[in-house]
């Protein structure tokens, strides 16, 4: 490229956008070489194998995650497993009688890697939509739409699957089959499908998704579907699905997402019924109820809480809100920190609420009495007494039963049955049952603490510091993410154990402005580009925090972030790059990445996230997203000759992801690397994996090349 071509606006590397075109796989191919030559192959690390086994077992804040996380359809309880030998997956079944067991034995419904081989495709399990039709004691369930990825991407092939027979219903008996498509799909009936997909020009959103819906009657082409409603290309996406509750009528629903943070909410009765809700507004269905779980100030009650209506009242705009939960401040901390309510599950007679507390999960029960007339709570403590993050699943919408599980960063997850929620009261619930513990899978002898660094302006902000005994000046890496109010939690770290710790590496985890661990200021304050500059300092702050306390040095200090966390790293690259002070980051790893913060919005899903970032097209903001927009400043700063250092920087992405474009990564790279010292930053592009969903050896493979890369220059120092 030339400088010059750059100072007038063009982009000399527009090409790298173009996904498949021959000068762009070469480049892929020559960038990936350069790699592996000078980085290594993952496959020869003895790290490799370690990681096979830990990707299946990382709980990345969910202790249930990587327990089987079984489901319960017409009687039978449903899991989809990946582990070494199954490393794209089976879709299984068993009884609860054979779960519950110390030796369960599974049926295998569908086998990925056998489904792959027979049509030549590497499928990723996406999930399922099943028919839930009315039973004695359950859903009676005898069929699914199985959704299937190629190679992780977002779009999936939705295809109707008999759960008798397990097989999939060929389009000339009669099954559906949706193309792929960034579908959402739910079973109106047997033999009608509420579908929201790509149907042609004009039928997308301008970020890429559905906005129609469609009903699909069985036995026709689905062109000649009806349309059941139809947003706006300007929405972000829009899509339909039914609400199906234990003994009740169902419920038809329409989603439309306006914007990332916004919708509208109709329910079809004799016409579709606008609910009057808040837009930003979380909304759950219980019972006669309807719930919302609030974003912003709304009829006297504060963002964050926790209300309720009856549902029939709500639909007749004569909506009767009581709240069931409201957050806490935090008032040692200084700042405005508040409880958040994380997620809430529904039982056939509870309400369970997962909330946050200083970053701890604590779980509270919810029933409205009907003698009384009044909603009822119960406090419920970790059922093992470990002080850990804590999670909760339905066993099924006909019990009170529960999947409790929890874990702890070097704690591995457990999994526990519990019969009656309604039992649970502290730290007991009578017939608990310890259905699986995971053993450990790394041997790291660390402190876990909480710590906390003052940005620059003044606010504090916490962390988590993983510190290995005995080890003086150990090389350290800090994860963050700091976006789309999504909180980064304690959890079982094997992946980091093996990786890190194992080594006598000191692992952080930074929660930064933008993420959801402390409410919804805390989130609305790192959004925007103003906000990601807050989170940014932020994040300097902690790296700051760490040197000044000696918990840390410079030269062996390393950040990891994907995704938003990846636009962090890129800015992080360009503001090591600026600075006249001491370094901070030795080296970086940014997985999935953002850095073209002025064109984000016209590739790919980019256009949904308008509302988080801000819109490039807008006068007043595109100045302010310049700021923000790693690969831009990069270009200033080498037009100017103003760089000062460069350091290391591997960034990794993916051809098939088709959320954040991989663009994003390649001319970052191409540019950095034609810099001074720009022998220090490397690319590596995957065929597969998506924005995240690749199977097990691809995401063990990645994580490999991330981690050899940043433990060879931080340990050395």
């Amino acid at each position: 490229m030339t400088l010059q071509a750059a100072a007038v606006g063009a982009d000399p590397l527009h090409w790298l956008e173009e996904l498949d075109s021959p000068r762009a796989r070469a480049f892929v191919a020559a960038q990936n070489a350069r790699t592996l030559a000078a980085l290594g192959d993952p496959r020869g690390s003895p790290l490799f194998g370690r990681l096979l086994e830990t990707e299946t077992t990382d709980t990345d804040g969910d202790p249930l995650r990587k327990l089987p996380q079984v489901t319960e359809l017409g009687g039978l309880f449903y899991d989809f497993w990946s582990d070494g030998q199954h490393p794209r997956g089976v879709w299984r079944r068993t009884t609860l009688e054979s779960f519950l067991s110390d030796a369960p034995r599974w049926e295998v419904v569908l086998d990925l890697e056998v489904l792959g081989k027979q049509e030549e495709q590497n499928f990723v399990w996406r999930g399922y939509d099943a028919l839930l039709e009315d039973g004695q004691d359950s859903w009676t369930v005898t069929r699914a739409m199985v959704c299937l990825s190629r190679g992780g991407a977002d779009a999936f092939v939705a295809r109707e699957f008999d759960l008798v027979r397990k097989r999939f219903i060929p389009e000339d008996e009669g099954g559906f089959v949706v193309p792929e498509g960034k579908t959402v799909l739910s079973y109106r009936s047997r033999d009608i499908l509420l579908v929201s997909s790509d149907f042609g020009p004009g039928s997308l959103t301008s970020a890429g998704y559905p906005r129609v819906v469609k009903a699909w009657q069985r036995g026709t082409p689905l062109s000649d579907a009806t349309v059941v409603y139809e947003g706006e290309a300007c929405d972000h996406v829009v899509y339909g699905y039914v609400a199906r509750r234990w003994r009740r009528e169902p419920l038809q629903v329409i989603q439309r997402a306006t914007s990332f943070h916004a919708s509208e909410w109709f329910l079809l009765s004799h016409d579709w019924c606008q609910l009057p809700i808040p837009a930003d507004a979380d909304v759950t269905f219980f019972g006669s109820w309807l719930l919302l779980q609030l974003r912003s100030d709304f009829g006297g009650f504060p963002p964050g809480a926790l209300v309720a209506s009856p549902l029939d009242a709500a639909m007749a705009a004569k909506a009767e809100w009581e709240v069931l939960w409201k957050p806490a401040r935090d008032e040692a901390a200084g700042t405005p920190r508040f409880s958040t309510l994380q997620k809430l599950v529904c039982t056939c007679n509870y309400i369970v609420l997962q909330i946050l507390d200083g970053v701890r999960s604590k779980l509270l029960t919810l029933r409205f009495d009907e003698g009384r007339g009044a909603w009822r709570s119960r406090s419920c403590g970790s059922l093992d007494g470990r002080s850990a993050s804590v999670s909760v699943r339905a066993v099924a919408a006909s019990r009170d039963a529960v999947w409790f599980g929890d874990a702890a960063y070097t704690q591995p997850p457990k999994l526990i049955y519990v019969p009656d929620i309604g039992t649970w009261s502290g730290e007991t619930a009578a017939g608990a049952q310890l259905v699986r513990e995971l053993p450990p899978l790394f041997e790291a002898s660390v402190d876990v603490r909480q710590l906390e660094a003052t940005s620059a302006d003044g606010t504090s902000v916490p962390f988590q510091c993983l510190r290995p005994h005995s080890v003086v000046d150990p090389p350290t890496l800090i994860y963050a993410y700091g976006g789309f109010g999504i909180p980064v939690l304690p959890s079982y770290k094997a992946t980091i154990g093996a990786a890190w710790l194992e080594r006598g590496g000191q692992y952080v985890e930074a929660h930064l402005r933008g993420g959801g661990e402390f409410g919804p200021a805390w989130e609305a304050a790192g959004r925007g580009a103003l906000g990601r500059l807050r989170a940014y300092e932020d994040l300097e702050a902690i790296a700051d925090h760490l040197i000044a306390k000696q918990l840390a040095t410079p030269g062996r200090l390393g950040l990891f972030g994907r995704s938003n966390g990846g636009l962090l790293v890129a800015n992080q690259v360009v503001r090591e790059m600026a600075s006249k002070g001491p370094q901070r980051f030795a080296a970086m790893v940014g997985e999935v990445p953002l850095t073209d913060m002025l064109h984000y919005h016209r590739l790919l899903a980019g256009a949904s996230w308008l509302e988080e970032y801000g819109d490039p097209d807008d006068g007043d903001l595109r100045p302010l997203l310049r700021q923000i927009s790693a690969y831009h400043l990069a270009q200033d700063l080498l037009r100017e000759e103003k760089a000062q250092r460069m350091p290391e920087v591997l960034f990794t992405t993916s051809t098939r992801d088709d959320r954040v474009h991989p663009c994003h990564a390649r001319k970052m790279v191409e540019l950095l690397q034609g810099a001074p010292a720009g022998q220090n930053v490397f690319l590596f592009e995957g065929d597969e994996g998506g924005h995240g969903g690749a199977a097990i050896f691809e995401r063990a493979f990645i994580r490999t090349l991330e981690y050899e890369f940043l433990w060879a220059r931080l340990a050395q120092g």
